[in-house]
């Protein structure tokens, strides 16, 4: 072997004597030193959702059938001019509204104008004609007094005595003429002046404008049609009703004319779901041969809170039937997939689906059809169950408390 291979081999076994001395102290330190075990690691997983849940209720209920019908105003007219002219300006154009009184379309008043200051004249030169033969019915008066003093004394005769009695009875004729005269002049003016206001076609009541008949320009004849309205404070629903039901219609009638202050028992639905009042009911009492219904006629209530157009569709649920049990959950509980609806139910933290159908509503809750998995007392999710996955874990809060995501694994709380 060479010297310099034998330098290199007693180089490398020295540092190998280097490196296992730590390794060697390393193993004699954790021979001294007890074992601690290492906790596997935690299960990471998003925490429950926050909800707010409602109890599943069972009610007696007559069930209820649905009828269709529409909503129309309650006043709809062709409103009309009163005086003929041509059309000088549109105030309301369709679709605006106009509150009641309001001017909608005015006439163009020029020469009945002229007309009233005619009168106006004439009134003057009728009063004046009044005053004269006031003077003249004194002037006669005078005159008879004197012929009276006068035949007291013997200076008269007879045929005097009775010209000048005649003579004050013309007068008193003509002044009585004139008066009346001066009343013609003075009514003629104050029918002027009426049709000077006609020429202002003003709303009946608070309502839009549909339709216009006339422009700017153009003749409007006396009696014409200006404009078409409807009503928009006061709307109508319109049902058709099957005539089994006419009994019970009449007697919501004779209940309705007894507590005009109250509501009707009839759940009221718009197309959209949307809920309305109803605090009158009238029926037409005839039955149409063909389809063998007859039309029942309820007075909505207005609501600021529901768009409201005539025209609309309308659903109504009629009573009908012997009482039965039905269960019944708040509408905010129904959730909407395409056709179908479920609710989720809460059964030890988790959030379970219940597939639903939904045969008629009850005031604020729906009666369910064949829901035998939802008993009285169940808890069902009202809020936050838009997001909802099924078996997803809740857990149920106050209605008051703030519904927020549940916060991402790891994030500080």
């Amino acid at each position: 072997m060479s010297p310099a291979l034998i330098r290199v081999v007693a180089v490398a076994a020295s540092a190998s004597v280097i490196l296992l001395e730590p390794v060697a102290f390393a193993q004699d330190a954790a021979k001294d030193t007890p074992l601690t075990p290492i906790a596997p690691p935690a299960t990471m997983g998003p925490p429950p959702t926050p909800v707010v849940v409602a109890s599943v209720r069972v009610e007696k209920l007559a069930p209820r059938k649905k009828v269709f019908g529409e909503l129309q105003a309650a006043h709809r007219s062709v409103i009309a001019a009163e005086e003929g002219g041509i059309v000088r300006e549109v105030v309301v154009h369709e679709g605006e509204r106009a509150a009641a009184g309001a001017v909608l379309v005015r006439l163009d008043d020029a020469r009945i104008k002229l007309a009233l200051a005619a009168n106006s004249a004439s009134l003057i030169a009728a009063h004046a004609t009044v005053d004269e033969r006031e003077e003249m019915v004194k002037r006669s008066e005078r005159g008879l007094d004197l012929m009276k003093r006068a035949a007291e004394q013997g200076g008269t005769n007879p045929r005097e005595m009775s010209d000048s009695g005649s003579g004050l009875a013309i007068a008193r004729a003509q002044l009585a003429q004139s008066r009346a005269a001066a009343v013609i002049v003075e009514q003629q003016g104050a029918m002027l002046a009426k049709r000077i206001a006609d020429l202002e076609v003003r709303a009946p009541y608070a309502g839009v404008v549909t339709a216009r008949h006339a422009d700017i320009g153009a003749w409007i004849a006396d009696g014409g049609a200006v404009v078409d309205f409807i009503a928009t404070e006061e709307y109508e629903g319109w049902f058709e009703v099957p005539q089994e039901f006419l009994g019970a219609a009449m007697e919501l009638v004779a209940q309705s004319n007894k507590q005009l202050s109250r509501g009707i028992p009839v759940q009221i639905q718009t197309s959209t779901g949307q809920d309305l009042q109803a605090v009158g009911i009238r029926v037409v009492p005839e039955i149409d041969p063909r389809s063998r219904t007859f039309h029942a006629v309820l007075r909505i209530m207005r609501d600021d809170e529901v768009v409201l157009a005539s025209g609309l569709s309308l659903n109504a649920f009629v009573p009908q039937g012997a009482p039965a049990n039905w269960t019944l959950v708040p509408k905010n509980a129904i959730v909407y997939q395409g056709v179908n609806a479920s609710v989720y139910m809460v059964d030890k933290g988790v959030a379970i689906p219940v597939p639903v159908r939904i045969a008629f509503p009850v005031g604020d809750s729906v009666a369910l059809e064949g829901a035998s998995a939802l008993v009285a007392g169940a808890q069902v999710v009202v809020e936050g169950n838009e997001r909802l996955m099924p078996m997803a874990k809740v857990v149920p809060v106050a209605p008051s408390a703030p519904i927020s995501a549940p916060a991402a694994p790891g994030a500080k709380q």
